[in-house]
């Protein structure tokens, strides 16, 4: 996976939808049950965990519960803590990745705006 990760200003570029469901996050040995806030081609909001003993410097490990047989699953790291929630950024998304993402996010978008979106990280990842 690489180390590219979006800056605010591109990240606000892209639609952020308000999913609600559950994602474990991982990190080394540490796992929280936490609640998807929102999620965007490029990143996602979870809820705080009570505590959060964890290297912030490195990624986290997301497998996010969409359907009870399937899930997607990314790594990402943390871009702003704010009372009640947390932003990660996903970086740069490998296409087995990217696929299963743009299926949940064309399932409650225009198709226009998906097309925009996929054309703008592809200019930011090349």
């Amino acid at each position: 996976m690489g180390e590219e990760f979006i800056t605010a200003q591109e990240r606000r570029a892209f639609t952020r939808l308000t999913i609600n469901a559950p994602v474990q996050v991982r990190q080394g040995e540490s796992v929280w049950n936490l609640e998807l806030i929102d999620l965007s081609l490029t990143g996602l909001a979870v809820t705080e965990p009570d505590e959060l003993d964890a290297d912030y410097a490195n990624p986290f490990f997301f497998n996010l519960m969409l359907e009870p047989n399937s899930s997607l699953e990314f790594h990402a790291r943390i871009v702003h803590m704010d009372p009640g929630h947390i932003g990660f950024d996903m970086g740069h998304l490998e296409e087995e990745q990217l696929a299963p993402l743009v299926k949940l996010l064309a399932a409650r978008l225009d198709a226009s705006v998906i097309k925009e979106e996929l054309a703008l990280l592809a200019t930011l990842n090349s």
